[in-house]
């Protein structure tokens, strides 16, 4: 029998580590943030992303990280979540509650499977939710996917350390036999990453802005404010779960470029 004192390591999966990144947003137990790092650090993750921690990385934090106190000490501070995700090409949201967001929705087991198939060399964001609360529907939708830890539904609560222990492990466990998963036809290096759907999103905003597509109405301006973020989450979701290539993302902007000009042309020939 082995000893349990012996942990089995699959084939090297550290090399692979430098493209995951762990995302948590709006921590408020400075425990956590030290059950987070070691989790990590067990299953050899070292990227940490905090978006608007409520608390800050004191010595309570680092005792409980104990040896993977560096894991705190080089973590990236951000004020949002899509500064935390500008260079991802692929994004994972961890909720257990059911959304109406239609993003496909994976078992850890089956989604580390995915993560750890991936021909991708640019980063590959799993984000987490505040304790409390979890990530909000305006946070999922920076997804492309949705990894649900199955647990008991009379209870499906999990502290934050002990889920990013569930899905780093199965990552570690997966990449040991990611080499027969079938590859995708895109090469993921080509994939668009967060921060340029993001200033996409930002122009065609603008551009909307420009016209009633947001107005209903009577509306009043918080309304009209609260109707943007709904439909701008919306579409984010769509375009997100396509998953657009570059290439893709930048025939996009022209379709928005030339219909901008073109408006322009109009209301310039009728003045």
């Amino acid at each position: 029998m082995t000893p349990p004192s012996v942990i089995h390591r699959p084939d090297s999966p550290d090399v692979h580590a430098d493209r995951i990144q762990i995302v948590l947003c709006g921590t408020s137990h400075t425990g956590n943030l030290g059950a987070v790092a070691r989790a990590m650090k067990n299953m050899g993750l070292h990227r940490l992303v905090l978006v608007s921690p409520k608390t800050a990385i004191d010595d309570q934090a680092l005792a409980t990280a104990k040896h993977a106190a560096d894991i705190l000490n080089t973590a990236r501070q951000v004020d949002n979540l899509p500064d935390a995700l500008a260079d991802s090409v692929e994004v994972w949201a961890t909720t257990a509650r059911p959304r109406d967001l239609h993003l496909p929705v994976m078992s850890a087991r089956d989604a580390a499977e995915t993560i750890a198939a991936s021909p991708s060399t640019g980063v590959i964001s799993i984000v987490f939710g505040a304790e409390r609360t979890g990530l909000t529907n305006q946070e999922i939708s920076w997804a492309q996917r949705i990894i649900e830890i199955p647990a008991n539904p009379d209870y499906p609560v999990l502290n934050l350390g002990q889920a990013v222990q569930i899905v780093a492990y199965e990552w570690r466990m997966a990449h040991g036999t990611a080499r027969s998963a079938p590859q995708p036809n895109i090469d993921s290096t080509e994939l668009a990453t967060t921060a340029q759907w993001a200033a996409f999103e930002k122009r065609l905003t603008e551009q909307l802005d420009r016209t009633s597509f947001f107005h209903r109405t009577g509306s009043a301006e918080k309304d009209i404010a609260a109707n943007r973020e709904r439909l701008m989450a919306r579409l984010r979701v769509l375009c997100r779960r396509a998953n657009p290539t570059r290439n893709e993302l930048a025939v996009m902007q022209g379709i928005v470029r030339a219909l901008t000009e073109s408006t322009a042309t109009q209301s310039g020939a009728n003045t």
